[in-house]
């Protein structure tokens, strides 16, 4: 997957913080059925459906982002 850093605008990865929401990325063409997803920086969970990273039962327990949702 790639590690692109790009930032939604209004999102709370324009937060500035060191634990974010960052997206989209965009797998490369060459795997197969490639696709693009969010990523949590501070839990590291992914989702092909950005709206899942706004929601606090998404996240890891212990993650920064998900007191924030």
């Amino acid at each position: 997957m790639s590690t692109s850093n790009s930032t939604p605008k209004n999102s709370i990865a324009s937060e500035q913080t060191d634990h974010q929401i960052t997206g989209p990325h965009h797998e490369p063409p060459s795997v197969a059925n490639a696709t693009t997803y969010w990523r949590c920086t501070s839990c590291n969970r992914e989702s092909i459906r950005e709206q899942d990273l706004y929601c606090e039962a998404f996240h890891a327990e212990e993650c920064e982002v998900a007191d924030r949702c």
